[in-house]
């Protein structure tokens, strides 16, 4: 009979128990992306306020976060583009559990990648802003000294 789950560098379904390696690594995710999703809330925070330190300190966070989520990615790495076909090879009630939490998983990584988005976009508009404010200043003062204009102190 032939594993549908195996692949090259998945665990085998005798040696390890497929059901509690993918709900040990999921819960995992589901928990550091559930921090991350908090960061995000304080990293668009410091974004709409221009508060640049703060900003860094978040995603400084994030990141060592996001190092810790990097050895269960590689872990359900053989998994991933076949979701349904392995959540269809498990018991029922294993199939539940890991099909919750890899909804779950889901969702938060789309609502990170949303939050991240926006900021983003927020960020584009703040430095086209600064950008514009510096250009103005710069043609304001190349003016004033073409017609012999001093700026006022």
């Amino acid at each position: 009979m032939t594993n549908l789950f195996a692949s090259p560098g998945a665990p085998s379904l005798a040696g390890m128990g497929l059901a509690a390696t993918l709900v040990r690594a999921l819960t995992g995710q589901k928990s550091l992306y559930t921090q991350i999703f908090g960061l995000c809330k304080q990293q668009s925070q410091y974004v709409s306020t221009g508060d640049a330190e703060n900003l860094m300190t978040v995603l400084a966070a994030r990141g060592r976060l996001l190092e810790q989520v990097a050895p269960l990615d590689k872990e359900l790495h053989p998994y991933k583009g076949r979701w349904q076909q392995v959540l269809d090879g498990l018991p029922g009630k294993d199939r539940a559990t890991v099909g919750g939490l890899l909804k779950d998983v889901q969702g938060l990584l789309a609502e990170i990648l949303a939050a991240d988005e926006v900021d983003k976009a927020q960020l584009v508009r703040q430095k086209e802003q600064i950008g514009t404010e510096i250009s103005r200043t710069v043609s304001g003062t190349t003016l004033n000294r073409a017609y012999g204009i001093r700026p006022r102190t």
